[in-house]
């Protein structure tokens, strides 16, 4: 993601009796578009019920902004301090009653002070806030393996050698306040295992915080422990492309949810840029509420002239339920877009897609929200739209 800097020369009386340069740096990501599906009305976005994520190319039906705003204020015996403040807004195309243009949901996604590169910790950083923490990622299908976000403080990235570590206290801001939980996220990252790869583990502790209600004279209901582990290896230049695999095990009370994911990408020719996503995925619930997700997929990008490119995206879910039939879907997209750059994330981009999604009728009997009000006596739909993309 890239910076444009700005320097402003603001004095800040009480640093050192002189003057301080504060500098500015200004971020982002934006979505937006519009788009119509066959039977009329707007944009349907397809996802099988039980499946993590959805196949996202097309497949987006939402706007959302998130400009990102960072100050380093200070410099202290080689470290940097900061404040960063990430402003967003959010708006879904749900179901009719719900989509009307002004119910935009705002937040502070982020508001935390940093100092970095501090020498008493081996190089990492201290902070405080509220913050995206612990993303993973995996590209094309936008699904985080590890996710800790919300309100914390720790320290991260202390270089102690053999890894990065990082330790953080972190709660969820959406829970109540007196029965809310919190997350232990330790993380060692850059583990070099392989001459062309590297190994990250990720653990998190979890467990309830709560406080009886002296108002109601009510106590909130006991929740269980947690623990996760994720563990994930790179493989660059293998097979002509970088690969991540990963296993992750995850366990709260008698709920378990064990997966197991690879990732890669590559270049075809000159022109032409492949991801490919594989996914096995176990939740294991009391009572028969579990079910098994497998997700492949594919997408390519590939230049054709001056700004132009296109883009062709299928992927297929399977959900088994512990109980009930499997259900099945697989979409494809195709898309024409317009980009700033030769390269597949070369932003801003705009594209002209075509999305068609079929499944069975399993799948139908279990479709909700929009795709239920358009498309639930049929077991196929299809979508026509515009989208603009960027980070800068």
């Amino acid at each position: 993601m890239k910076n444009t800097t700005l320097i402003a020369a603001m004095a800040l009386a009480g640093l050192a009796g002189s003057a301080q340069a504060v500098e500015l740096s200004y971020s982002g990501y934006i979505r937006a578009g519009t788009g119509i599906n066959v039977r009329g009305g707007t944009q349907v976005c397809y996802q099988l019920a039980g499946a993590d994520t959805k196949w996202r190319l097309g497949n987006e039906c939402d706007y959302v902004i998130e400009p990102n705003f960072n100050a380093k204020l200070a410099e202290y015996e080689g470290s940097s301090w900061h404040v960063h403040v990430m402003p967003s807004v959010y708006h879904g195309w749900g179901p009719a009653g719900t989509n009307e243009p002004d119910t935009l949901t705002t937040r502070f996604g982020q508001i935390y002070a940093y100092g970095d590169n501090i020498s008493q910790l081996a190089g990492g950083k201290v902070w405080a806030g509220r913050r995206f923490y612990n993303r993973l990622q995996l590209g094309i299908n936008d699904q985080f393996l590890e996710n800790n976000d919300g309100n914390g403080a720790g320290i991260e990235d202390m270089n102690l050698g053999m890894a990065k570590v990082s330790v953080a206290f972190m709660m969820d801001p959406n829970n109540s306040a007196n029965d809310n939980r919190f997350a232990l996220p330790i993380r060692a990252t850059g583990i070099k295992t392989l001459p062309n790869g590297e190994l990250s583990v990720y653990v998190t502790p979890s467990a309830q915080l709560k406080s009886k209600n002296q108002v109601t004279n009510t106590d909130p209901a006991k929740q269980p422990k947690g623990i996760a582990l994720g563990v994930y290896q790179t493989f660059n230049g293998v097979m002509g492309g970088n690969w991540i695999a990963g296993f992750k095990h995850d366990k709260t009370g008698d709920v378990k949810n064990t997966r197991v994911v690879a990732q890669y990408g590559t270049t075809i020719g000159a022109a032409t840029g492949l991801d490919v996503i594989g996914e096995y995925r176990v939740n294991d619930q009391p009572a028969n509420g579990g079910n098994k997700w497998l997700s492949i997929g594919a997408r390519t990008d590939t230049h054709l002239s001056g700004p132009f490119r296109f883009l062709f995206e299928a992927g297929h879910d399977q959900v088994k339920p512990d109980t009930g039939n499997t259900r099945n879907m697989t979409k494809f997209t195709a898309a024409l877009a317009a980009s700033a750059g030769k390269e597949p994330g070369s932003r801003p981009t705009v594209r002209l897609f075509l999305t068609h999604a079929i499944w069975n009728d399993a799948a139908r009997l279990a479709l909700s929200g929009r795709t239920q009000e358009v498309f639930g006596d049929k077991k196929a739909g299809t979508s026509l739209g515009i989208q603009a993309e960027t980070w800068w």
